[in-house]
This record gives structure tokens, C-alpha cells and sequence, in this order.
């Protein structure tokens, strides 16, 4: 297989040997993409990793690369390894700031008001619970009662003119409709 260098599309093209169905699994596996749609299928690296890739398990064909692509290859190579450190660092001190920060946020949970050495207040560090003996007495029926059946009137909700419970007005009312009703019917009746 030979590596060459594209200009118009500015990408590295493998050229394949006459082995095509190993050199075809290598650059798959190198990460290399098609250019184009079969049957002129053009390969290519879309980034130097996949170059490295490819020298790192080269085909059983062997591996070459064109002067013009070596040219363009090891400058991109040597920043591409620059960038590898700096990411190498970077992560390093993301781990170290993330270290620090859960250090950081452990230490203002802790509250001053939790008993010493304790992350969270027990059952035991809770004062004893008061308890009442008081027992509930409602309060004693109103004297003002039902003027027909005796029950007492509670003033906040029930008529006090006479006074008259619940039960005893929603009777009246019932008796007064059946009554209306009953005037109504004889009217048409009449009529």
C-alpha cells in the first residue's frame, strides 16, 4: 500500500496493492474514510491519528508514503504530538481540579451546627419530644336552640331568626317547594 498526498482535497490517499480485501481491513481499522462512492473509491485520513494508525499495524502488503506526503506528514505529525501533550496535561489538571473541588465541597458541607465528628444529626442528637396529657374537650353546645326540634342553633352558620337548625330549614325549604309546585300544577290545571 502507498500513502500519497492529495492538493486538491488536501487529504492523504491510500493507494492500494494488489492485495485489496487486507489493505481494504487496514485502513478500515486505521480509521480511514471513503471519498466518493464505489467502484472509484478513493481512501483517505481524515486526521494524522489515522496515519499513525496505519504504521502501527501495517498491512501484509507493506506501507510506503510518497515524498510529497512525507513532506506535509511531519510537520502535522509534530503538532499533532505537541497537542497530544498539552491534552495530557490538560486532563491531568482537570483530574487534580476535580480532586480539589470535591475536597473542597466536602469540607462547606460540614455545618457548624452538626455535633462534632458527624456529617448528619441522629435520632439521638434530636431534644426529647414534649408530650401533653391534655385530652380534647370541644366546647359545650350553644344554648340558643331549634325552635321545632330542639337541636342546638349554631350562630355562625344557621338561621337565628327563628332559630331554626339545618336539617329543620332544608325541610321547610323541601315543603315550601313541594308547595309552590303543587299551586303551579293546579294553575295549569285551572287554565
Amino acid at each position: 500500500m502507498n500513502i500519497s498526498w492529495h492538493p486538491t482535497e488536501r487529504v492523504f490517499i491510500a493507494e492500494f496493492s494488489s492485495d485489496f480485501q487486507g489493505d481494504l481491513a487496514a485502513v478500515k481499522e486505521a480509521g480511514f474514510k471513503p471519498l466518493g462512492v464505489p467502484p472509484p473509491w478513493i481512501w483517505f485520513a481524515p486526521s494524522i491519528k489515522a496515519l499513525n494508525k496505519l504504521r502501527e499495524k501495517r498491512p501484509a502488503s507493506g506501507l510506503t508514503i510518497t515524498p510529497e506526503a512525507l513532506e506535509v506528514y511531519k510537520p502535522l505529525a509534530e503538532v499533532e504530538a505537541r497537542n497530544d501533550a498539552v491534552k495530557a496535561q490538560l486532563a491531568e489538571q482537570k483530574k487534580e481540579l476535580k480532586k480539589k473541588l470535591q475536597k473542597e465541597q466536602k469540607e462547606s458541607a460540614k455545618c457548624d451546627w452538626l455535633p462534632i465528628g458527624k456529617e448528619y444529626l441522629d435520632k439521638e442528637d434530636l431534644p426529647p419530644i414534649a408530650t401533653f396529657n391534655r385530652v380534647y374537650a370541644p366546647p359545650p353546645p350553644p344554648d340558643l336552640r331549634c325552635h321545632i326540634c330542639n337541636q342546638p342553633v349554631y350562630i355562625e352558620y344557621e338561621k337565628t331568626v327563628p332559630p331554626t337548625c339545618l336539617w329543620c330549614e332544608t325541610q321547610l325549604d323541601l315543603a315550601q317547594t313541594s308547595k309552590i309546585k303543587l299551586d303551579n300544577a293546579l294553575n295549569l290545571r285551572e287554565n
